[in-house]
């Protein structure tokens, strides 16, 4: 039986029809993300539709990031490694992050799937206990990567509620950023303020359980030129690796 919010049922309305605005936006109100198919945008029309829907982010390299393997990079963004379900803007201490869009110029044969967990989802399987073992409480993450990844405009470790009620939906959304600890290349370390470290890392496991339960996640498998956008508002993402494949996704954030 396909809850009201089970993922296999968001993802088949969340592949959108046209690339027009207005589509894409009811899309993305709906299911938290929209799939546009090969063919739907060329480069001009992403970058067309992602200045429709806000203002382009800009980081120290620009607003448009090509997401693809170097070789020797100490960066999991730039491997072929799995990188943790995370929402966008959390320990970099940048601009908030609204949508998150994504074109596939190059897709792996195998694996290099986007992850979406969607926060709606999350709350309607997650366990009672769990949601209220994490109300009230805040993760601190302490940042690895020198120059891209900041702890603040104080050079701060960031400290954020992992339940929260977004200021523009007023819908409850999950603002996390999962790590895995035996990973040289992680981009960062999380920590449940006033736990243990074993107690912290309990918690944080079970959170990510349920976010990668079917029900609640979604592998996106992509092919060369579809656009995935993303509402970081409700829902958090990550990537499968690939080991050996090639992949080369254009990345362009709107706040």
């Amino acid at each position: 039986m396909i809850g009201s919010y089970h993922m296999e049922d968001i993802a088949r309305r969340a592949v959108c029809a046209s690339g027009r605005r207005q589509d894409v936006l009811d899309t993305l109100a709906e299911c938290g993300f929209a799939v546009l198919r090969p063919g739907t945008l060329d480069e001009s029309s992403f970058d067309a539709l992602m200045g429709g829907l806000g203002e382009p982010v800009s980081y120290h390299f620009g607003t448009k990031l090509t997401l693809e393997p170097h070789e020797d990079s100490g960066n999991v963004q730039f491997t072929t490694r799995a990188m943790p379900l995370h929402a966008d803007a959390v320990f970099n201490g940048g601009p908030p992050v609204t949508y998150i869009g994504m074109r596939c110029v190059t897709a792996p044969a195998v694996g290099g799937e986007t992850l979406v967990a969607s926060a709606a989802a999350f709350f309607e399987h997650a366990p009672d206990d769990l949601l209220d073992a994490m109300s009230g409480i805040v993760i601190e993450y302490r940042n690895r990567i020198s120059g891209y990844y900041k702890g603040g405009p104080e050079g701060g470790h960031p400290r954020v509620a992992p339940l929260q009620t977004d200021p523009d939906t007023g819908e409850r959304r999950v603002v996390v950023g999962l790590t895995d600890p035996d990973d040289p290349l992680r981009t960062h370390d999380a920590l449940v303020v006033g736990r243990s470290e074993e107690e912290s890392a309990e918690l944080l496991r079970r959170i990510g359980a349920v976010l990668h339960r079917p029900s609640v996640l979604y592998a996106h498998a992509w092919q060369a030129g579809e656009v995935l956008i993303l509402d970081n508002r409700k829902l958090v993402h990550g990537r499968a690796a690939f080991p050996g494949q090639p992949r080369r996704i254009v990345r362009l954030s709107v706040s």
